[in-house]
């Protein structure tokens, strides 16, 4: 009889946590049981300056929890003046400093404890790969490191100083020689990685969502078209375009909503058809909203054509189909392409805007049947990393 396969998750994001990355990992350890690897996961503690997402809590929990001292937040003290400055130049990796000081100190113990087959660690924050990439090093044990996103490739990228971009190069690196297999969750992310590390091998395992997180029922067929932007709103991505674009239609029998704002970001204004907007909502409580929306919306500006946002699958696991204003030639056009689950329509012609969603309301929306979405599904998705961790590292 074989020895028990076992890998040893670093996760600093994990449920209860709320982020986007939690889920990922949170999936990852719920179903890689069942293609023969057994998971032991060390998260950070819950941090209270965030929101909590109690849908995965328990299931399963983390085995280690850290509880680490972050120097950086004391910045708030300061002058705002000074605190973005300061804030950057003492960044490096990132601002969770105490994190990756945490692990490092950790998981030496932690490795001699469970003796995994394969040290796992993604990447938010990036601190995490660095103390992951080390250990494992150190132990002799193969790592596969799970890119959330992109490094010095990030549109959000803007080292403090050159010596900064020097130490963040290196850094990256560093953890691509001693990475068994990289996996990231982006297509143009894996090609890029391909091209300047071309020793390391480099896998896509995209986002997706879980048909058991919560039931959908079919749309809605009321005489009322009711548009749905569930998530953040942040960075280059906003509600405000297709706002626009829908009231240049001058259609009476819209309604758009805007759920899971939680930084409070975006405030409604005044439109010719209802728009709320609402904070941070449970993924167990997304059931009800995406039963009662019509199609969803996404907009990005053109420093995002990179970026292949997490909402995408949900809204692809809801049976409806999405409008997106995105960067001609990103990401986000050629999935939407691929998959056939939405339109979209180039963010730099913006009088292409209403008529492309003239068309989808009027043909496309009638004449949609939604793809099945079975490859993005969590579980198929373990099946691929339990792949990817039995040719790094099983017996």
């Amino acid at each position: 009889m074989s020895a028990p396969k076992r890998v040893l998750m670093v996760a600093c994001h994990f449920p209860p946590a709320g982020a986007v990355a939690a889920h990922r990992a949170s999936k990852f350890a719920r179903y890689l049981p069942e293609f023969g690897w057994t998971t032991a996961v060390v998260a950070r503690q819950p941090d209270p300056m965030q929101p909590l997402d109690p849908s995965f809590e328990g299931c399963p929990p983390a085995d280690h929890r850290l509880q680490p001292f972050e120097p950086l937040r004391a910045l708030g003290l300061l002058p705002a003046s000074l605190r973005e400055r300061a804030r950057r130049l003492l960044s490096f990796p990132d601002e969770e400093l105490g994190w990756m000081a945490a692990l490092e100190a950790g998981l030496p113990g932690l490795i001699e404890r469970h003796r995994p087959g394969v040290l796992w660690a993604n990447s938010v924050p990036t601190g995490s790969l660095i103390a992951a990439s080390r250990a494992a090093r150190r132990a002799r044990l193969p790592f596969v490191a799970d890119f959330h996103n992109e490094w010095t490739r990030n549109m959000y990228y803007k080292p403090a100083t050159p010596l900064h971009d020097v130490w963040q190069r290196r850094m990256e690196a560093s953890v691509m020689k001693s990475a068994s297999v990289v996996v990231t969750l982006n297509p143009l992310h894996t090609e890029d990685l391909r091209a300047r590390f071309p020793g390391t091998r480099c896998e896509t395992i995209e986002n997706g969502f879980d048909p058991g997180d919560y039931a959908v029922g079919p749309p809605p067929k009321g005489p009322r078209l009711v548009f749905t932007y569930a998530g953040a709103v942040y960075g280059h991505q906003s509600p405000r375009p297709f706002l626009e674009t829908l009231a240049r239609l001058g259609r009476a029998d819209v309604e758009a909503r805007i759920v899971g704002d939680r930084f409070g970001s975006f405030a409604p204004g005044a439109w010719p058809f209802p728009v709320s907007v609402s904070g941070h909502l449970a993924q167990r409580d997304l059931g009800p909203v995406f039963s009662t929306s019509t199609a969803f919306f996404l907009c990005l500006e053109t420093p995002a054509a990179r970026q292949l946002p997490a909402k995408l699958y949900e809204y692809l696991r809801a049976g409806r189909p999405t409008f997106a204003i995105a960067p001609r030639g990103g990401i986000v056009e050629a999935w939407l392409r691929r998959t056939g689950a939405g339109v979209p329509v180039p963010s730099e012609e913006p009088d292409r805007w209403a008529p492309a969603l003239a068309e989808f309301i009027d043909a496309f929306l009638p004449r949609y049947v939604a793809p099945s979405g079975e490859e993005y599904q969590r579980r198929a998705q373990a099946g691929k990393l339990a792949g990817i961790l039995d040719e790094a590292g099983g017996p």
